[in-house]
Formats: structure tokens, sequence, C-alpha cells
């Protein structure tokens, strides 16, 4: 890569990667912030805001799926400089994403007891829980909306828009919290009840903002009725082929992490506390960095919309030396500074002592799975590899990564730290296999060269 290439390589990488992340890390920050609330109002209280989550996750993940497809194409088309076929894009993903969930917001609302009793038995939590899943059954929409919309906005190198509209969403939402859990100037004190309508207001305001200033400022995906659904045959054929395997790969990771999530409850306590403290670190660990994968997507496939593959090539590969790179330091601090994070929470002995070894355990793996989190969900996504990735993905997880951990664990009788290490070769596994599809130049297709909208 010449001197001219890597400076402009950088530059992108700062302008797009560093939005994303502050975006990522706001977002935490308002998952931290609802908790921390909600958590003042007792057990079922924030049992309940733990159930939602899980019902939410559902269709969180079918729906980012859903949006990285969206990414993929906006990003090629951007590069052939194709707005109206971006338009057209965006209809789908608006079309598709607006059935899944307004049909899922429907049956949770009207449903709420049900879902619940899914995931729970404890009557207490389906009883006085249920109307903070009704509730907030109603931001699925908006949610979708923002995450079609961000989607286009992000791939065409808009991405300052998306991360100041979270910002504001991040601050109207802890006001809106603190005014109606606790009834505060005036306003009244919902509690649980408050919390949720607090979400669906700011959700709300998050979906008329993005929207409005899409219009407004005339900036891609900004299209009339018209242009919005006139995607040709050809683009929806190819966009649905390339999609629904991102989506079931989503699927499968979260399927995954459930049952990693059993294993390691099944093992005790201590384990299962130990195990749970990692958790905050690893969040705004991938969230420090997850705005290099979507770099990664956006800046390759601008190069594949444009006829550069093997600028493209060359991106792939500094991209993944980049996180691994960034990612080794940051293992390296972690490890570092493991006894001081576990201090700072109130535990027994032997759980302190696991919960080192299980954040030593994620420093040593944080490089790969960085790596992985390029490749996977920005690069070779980016080259439409949608099957082959899913491929990888479930394939690492269910006959590695699954099993292994059901012997350790049950069979063996292992540590938690010992079963979470193994556990983790999978990504090992993974990374080796992205690896050898890079190099192979497989991946590397132009999606939009033949079509239009």
């Amino acid at each position: 890569m010449n001197a001219e290439l890597k400076k402009d390589f950088y530059r992108n990488v700062y302008k797009i990667a560093i939005p994303v992340t502050l975006q990522s890390l706001i977002m935490a920050l308002l998952t931290l912030t609802d908790q921390l609330m909600v958590g003042q109002l007792g057990d079922v209280a924030i049992a309940s805001v733990g159930m939602s989550s899980k019902i939410y996750g559902i269709i969180s993940v079918v729906l980012a799926g859903l949006a990285m497809g969206v990414s993929v194409y906006a990003a090629q088309f951007w590069g052939k400089q194709d707005r109206k076929s971006i338009s057209g894009l965006l209809g789908i993903g608006l079309l598709v994403g607006f059935s899944l969930s307004f049909l899922f917001s429907l049956f949770v609302f009207i449903k709420p007891q049900l879902c619940l009793s899914l995931f729970t038995t404890d009557a207490r939590i389906i009883e006085d829980g249920f109307i903070f899943l009704q509730i907030t059954a109603l931001t699925y929409v908006p949610m979708m909306l923002t995450m079609m919309y961000s989607a286009i906005l992000r791939s065409t190198e808009h991405v300052k828009l998306p991360m100041f509209v979270s910002l504001f969403t991040v601050v109207l939402n802890i006001i809106l919290n603190y005014l109606l859990i606790f009834g505060k100037f005036g306003f009244p004190e919902w509690g649980l009840k408050g919390s949720a309508i607090a979400t669906l207001i700011a959700r709300i305001v998050e979906c008329l903002l993005i929207i409005g200033a899409v219009y407004k400022f005339k900036l891609p995906g900004g299209a009339d009725f018209k242009d919005l659904f006139s995607a040709s045959k050809s683009l929806v054929t190819k966009f649905i082929r390339t999609t629904y395997p991102i989506i079931l790969t989503e699927l499968i990771w979260v399927l995954g992490e459930t049952v990693y999530a059993i294993i390691y409850s099944r093992m005790g306590t201590a384990e299962m506390t130990a195990m749970t403290i990692t958790f905050p670190l690893q969040g705004i660990c991938i969230g420090l960095l997850a705005g290099l994968s979507s770099a990664g997507g956006v800046m390759v496939g601008n190069k594949l919309g444009a006829g550069e593959e093997e600028i493209a090539l060359q991106y792939a590969k500094r991209f993944i030396l980049l996180g691994i790179s960034v990612s080794l330091v940051i293992g390296a601090i972690i490890a570092l500074i493991s006894p001081l994070y576990v201090s700072a929470f109130n535990v027994s002995d032997e759980t302190h002592q696991l919960g080192i070894y299980l954040v030593w355990v994620f420093a040593a793996f944080l490089w790969v799975k960085v790596g992985n989190m390029i490749m996977a969900g920005g690069i070779l996504n980016s080259g439409g590899d949608s099957k082959f990735v899913f491929v990888m993905e479930s394939t690492a997880t269910w006959l590695i990564g699954v099993p292994s951990g059901l012997l350790m664990s049950f069979v063996w009788k292992q540590p938690i730290f010992l079963v979470y290490l193994v556990l983790s070769m999978e990504e090992v596994v993974r990374f080796a296999i992205g690896m050898a599809r890079i190099r192979s130049k497989k991946w590397i297709k132009n999606l939009v060269n033949d079509l239009a909208a």
C-alpha cells in the first residue's frame, strides 16, 4: 500500500470508526443507566427488565442482520455513486423490517405474560413485570426505522448524524427515567411503567430525528415514495439471497451464547457470578473496537462497488492488522488491571480469584475475537460472502464450542476458567478459516455492477 493510499485509508478509518465507536459506547451507557435506575425498584423490577431484554434481543438480532444486509449493498452502491438504487434498497429494508417488527410487536403487546413465561416461571415477574414488556413492545417499529436509516447513513459515510442523535436520545432517556420512575418535579411516580414509557418516548424521538434530518439535509435515503419502492426484481432477489444467511448467523450466535450461559450457570453460583463480572468489561472492549468492523465493511464495500478490487483487498488486510494490533495492546492493559477491576465488585474470595482468571482468558483471546469481528462482520459480508460466514460461524459454534463446553464442564468437571479457555478455541479455528478465505479472494464480489433500482 503506497503512502497516499495509506493516508487515505487512515483518514477514512478515523472519519467512520470513531463516531460508530462513540455511538456504541453511548448506547452501552444508556443500558447501564437504565439498569442502575431500575435497580432501585427491587428484584422483580430488575428481573422484569432482564427478561424483557431477552425478548427484545430476538427481534433486535433479526433486524440487525437485515440492517447489515442493507449496509452491504448500500456501501457498494455508494462506491458506484448510484443514489437511486440506495433509495430502492432502503425501501426493501423498510418493507421487510416493518413486516417483522410490527408482527412481533403486536404479538408481544397482546400476549406479554405468555412471552415472559417462556423465560421464567416466577409468578411475580409475570404478574408485575408484564406492563414493562407490553409498553416496550411499542418501541420495536421505531427502533427498526432508526436501524434502517442509520445503516444507509453509515454505509454512505454520514456517520456523525446517528452518533449525535444517539447522544441526545441517551440524555433524554436518562432525564425521563429520573422523572417518571421516581416522580420528580411534579411528574407521576410510575416506577417500572415509567421506565418503559421513557424508553418508548426516547425511541420515537430518535426515529423522528434521524428521518427528519435525512429529508431536511437531503442525505442518502431521503427519497420520495416512488423512488423508495422502485427496486428492481433482480435487486430484491439478490438482496434476499445475501441477507438471509446474515440473519441466520445472528440467530445462531444468540442461540450459542444462550447455551454458553446455561453451561456457566449450571457450574455453580460462584462460577456464574465470576463470569457475569466479566460481561461489562467484554461489552466495553468489543464496543470500543466495533467501529473498526463497521468501517471495514463500509470502506471495503465502497471500493468493491467502485470496481477497485485490489485496493479493497489491501484495505481488508490493513483492517485485520490494525484490529489485531490495537486489541493486543488493550488485552495487555486488561490483564494488568484485572485484579483492580474485579476488586470493584463485592464478591467472595473464591469468586474474586475466578473472576481474575476469567478476565485473563478474555484478555488473551481479545485479539482473535476482534479479528473475527472485522473479518466476518465487516469484510467478508461486504463482498456478499454471507453464506460462507454462516457456515463458518455455525460450524465453529456447534461442532467445536458447544460440545467442548459441555464436555469440559459436565463430563470432565473442569474449573470455569479452563472451560472458558477451551470454548474460546473456537475463535482461533474461526480465525484460521477466515484468513484462508480472505487470502483466497473468493469473497471479492461486485454485487451491484449489473444492478439498478
